[in-house]
């Protein structure tokens, strides 16, 4: 075995550059004990991590295929689809792991599917079936990753367990690239060779069953049983009535509520007719909630001490809010990658040295435009955050002019 793959003090990268490098002389054959201790030993996402990193250098996609062949041959039957529930049906966790087992099952599918057409034999009907199935499932299972982010994470936030939800949320990245990769794999298809498709189909679906498998486990024996550990009755009631508003994914059965107690942890109370008295107007609450969940812009208002307050309540929302990330810290509302940006605009925001921040992005194939503004009071101090987002795919098409009765 090489010395720079048994090298301890050596980075992943190097080891895992060094495991391709061996597979490249002697192929998949070459597996002794020593090289599946270590890739036993690596986590999947470090793995992962690592050979981005070596793409990004040079290093070849048939050649790091040479490693997914590999971890094919040595982890192909690990599955975590006979997890024994934690709760009973209606449990939110009961739930998400229902959807563990149907996302598993879906994935293996497809696996198998690949190493069929690898091995040369002809795609038949149901075949084709699961591939055109596959962009409709995935978007489908987002709803799960979405549920746990903005309902689960939240609660546990509230009992100061933030480690752990971070870490989940940093892996939810990084399969939602790997499950972009397939589906773009699977709509090249056309365009590739019969071989060069099954082969880097079987790859792709393997590493993405792979991750999948060590994040439900995680999920399932980690995460799940701290959340059961620390949070009540109460707040598994909310969770519920909140997780109900994303949606369970269509896949899996929509058990009936549990008959949990019927008060809600951090129910708003309902608004009276009183007027909020502006300086340029008037308004009842009511009315005003019309108004902000009518303007077709999402806004999220974040106060002076980094915590959300508000959230416009739009049925259209781009981007998925519960009543639970009321409170939230702001840099636990956003994926690790991304926290140190959002602290930067923050930290510029209350130094003064910044007005705004723009971006835009593409959101399922919406065009998106995102917008921070510092809150300022009549003094110039800092009170605070409003953000918002707008699907300006329309208005990117506009052209000319349209006058106010020209539809008629």
């Amino acid at each position: 075995m090489d010395q720079a793959i048994t090298d301890v003090g050596a980075s992943l990268k190097d080891r895992v550059k060094a495991l391709v490098e061996r597979l490249r002389q002697g192929g998949a054959g070459e597996l002794d004990a020593e090289f599946r201790d270590i890739l036993e030993d690596t986590d999947p996402f470090q793995l992962e991590r690592a050979e981005e990193e070596l793409s990004a250098e040079g290093v070849g996609r048939d050649e790091l295929m040479l490693l997914c062949d590999a971890r094919l041959e040595l982890f192909g039957e690990v599955s975590e689809e006979d997890e024994t529930f934690l709760e009973r049906p209606g449990h939110p966790v009961h739930t998400l792991m229902e959807e563990h087992r149907h996302i598993l099952k879906f994935m293996h599918g497809v696996r198998d599917l690949a190493s069929r057409l690898r091995a040369g034999e002809p795609a038949d009907v149901g075949d084709r079936m699961m591939l055109a199935e596959a962009d409709p499932f995935l978007q489908e299972a987002r709803k799960h990753f979405q549920r746990e982010e903005n309902v689960l994470f939240p609660f546990m936030e509230r009992h100061s367990i933030t480690g752990p939800p971070a870490a989940m949320w940093s892996e939810h990245e990084v399969l939602r690239a790997n499950e972009k990769e397939l589906l773009s794999l699977i709509g090249r298809q056309r365009y590739m060779d019969h071989h060069e498709f099954a082969a880097a189909l079987e790859c792709q679906s393997a590493m993405l069953l792979s991750l999948l498998n060590a994040h439900f486990y995680k999920e399932n024996h980690v995460l799940f049983p701290m959340a059961i550990r620390v949070m009540d009755v109460h707040e598994w009631n909310d969770a519920r009535k909140q997780s109900d508003e994303i949606g369970c994914c269509n896949f899996v059965q929509h058990h009936a509520s549990l008959d949990f107690a019927q008060v809600a942890v951090g129910e708003i109370p309902k608004a009276d007719e009183r007027e909020i008295v502006l300086p340029t107007g008037r308004f009842t609450v009511p009315e005003l909630e019309m108004v902000l969940n009518r303007l077709p812009v999402d806004f999220t208002f974040v106060d002076d001490q980094d915590r959300v307050r508000y959230y416009s309540g739009s049925p259209d929302r781009i981007f998925v809010r519960t009543p639970a990330v009321i409170g939230r810290e702001v840099q636990n509302c956003h994926p690790q990658k991304s926290v140190h940006m959002v602290q930067r605009i923050i930290d510029e925001f209350k130094a003064g040295t910044r007005d705004q921040a723009e971006f835009w992005i593409t959101v399922q194939g919406r065009f998106v435009h995102i917008r921070y503004f510092p809150l300022r009071d009549k003094d110039g101090k800092y009170q605070g955050v409003l953000e918002m987002a707008q699907d300006a795919t329309g208005i990117r098409k506009l052209e000319g002019e349209k006058r106010l009765l020209d539809e008629q």
